[in-house]
C-alpha cells in the first residue's frame, strides 16, 4: 500500500515518547494531509511489520483514532479512514461559530494596544505573501491570525476545543483559500474582525464571523459533494471491470 511506504519514510521512532503515542500522531497527521485518503483500510499486521514493530502500539494508536471517529471498524473490512458527512460538517461548523464568536468577544474584553498593533503587522505579512504568491504561507499566516485572536481571549479551554473541532475537517482546510479572490476575501474579513474587536463593536463582530465561516463551510461542502462522485464513479468503474463491461 502506497501509503504506508510514505508513513514508513516519515516517521522518526527516535523522539522521546511512546511508540503507541507516535504513531497515533503519525497516523493522524498523515490522514489529516489526505495521505491515508478516506475509505482507506488500515491493517494493523500489515502496518506493524512495514515498521518492524509490534502489532500493540498499532492497536492502541487506531483505538484512539477511532475514539476521536477518525477512523471506524466496518464489518467485514476492518478499519477504515472515516469519512466526513456533510451533516457533520455542519454540525461541525455551528458549534465553531458560537466558540470563535466567543472568542472574539472576550478578546474585545482583554485585547491590548501592543497585540492589535501585533496582529495588523501580521495582516499586513500575510497581504505581501499573497501578492508574492506564495499560497502555502497565506494560509498558515491565516491560521496565525485565529491563533492571536484565541490568545487574547484569556480562554485556554476554548482555544483548545476550537483547534479540536477544527482537526475534524483540517484535510479540506486549503480549499477555501484556493482561489485569489477567495484569500483576497479572506484578508479583508479579517481586517474587519479586527477593527470590530478593537472597537468593541459585538454586532459588527458576530456578523462578521458568521458570515466568514458560511462562506468557508460553503466551499468544504462543493469539496466533499465534488470527492464523493469521484468515489462513487471510481467504484462503478472497479464494478464494470468485474463484471467484464
Amino acid at each position: 500500500m502506497e501509503y504506508m511506504d510514505k508513513i514508513s519514510k516519515k516517521i522518526s521512532f527516535n523522539e522521546d515518547k511512546p511508540l503507541k503515542e507516535i504513531l497515533y500522531e503519525c497516523l493522524k497527521d498523515n490522514i489529516i494531509k489526505g495521505v491515508i485518503p478516506v475509505g482507506q483500510r488500515i491493517v494493523e499486521k500489515s502496518l506493524a511489520d512495514k515498521l518492524n514493530i509490534s502489532r500493540t502500539p498499532v492497536r492502541e494508536a487506531l483505538k484512539r483514532l477511532e475514539q476521536e471517529e477518525i477512523v471506524e471498524y466496518v464489518h467485514g473490512k476492518g478499519i477504515i479512514v472515516k469519512n466526513i458527512t456533510e451533516e457533520e460538517v455542519v454540525e461541525i461548523y455551528k458549534i465553531r461559530k458560537n466558540l470563535e464568536v466567543l472568542a472574539a468577544v472576550n478578546a474585545m474584553e482583554n485585547i491590548s494596544k501592543e497585540e492589535i498593533e501585533n496582529i495588523e503587522r501580521l495582516l499586513n505579512l500575510t497581504e505581501e505573501k499573497d501578492k508574492q504568491g506564495d499560497i502555502k504561507e497565506v494560509i498558515r499566516l491565516f491560521a496565525k491570525f485565529n491563533q492571536k485572536i484565541y490568545e487574547a481571549s484569556r480562554m485556554k479551554r476554548l482555544t483548545s476545543m476550537i483547534t479540536k473541532l477544527k482537526e475534524y475537517h483540517e484535510r479540506f482546510r486549503d480549499i477555501s483559500m484556493a482561489e485569489n479572490s477567495r484569500r483576497e476575501k479572506g484578508l479583508i474579513e479579517h481586517r474587519e474582525i479586527l477593527k470590530a474587536i478593537g472597537e468593541k463593536d459585538y454586532e459588527r463582530i458576530e456578523d462578521m464571523i458568521s458570515r466568514h465561516l458560511d462562506k468557508s463551510m460553503c466551499l468544504v461542502l462543493k469539496e466533499l459533494r465534488e470527492q464523493k462522485k469521484i468515489l462513487s464513479a471510481d467504484k462503478n468503474d472497479k464494478e464494470n471491470v468485474k463484471n467484464g463491461i
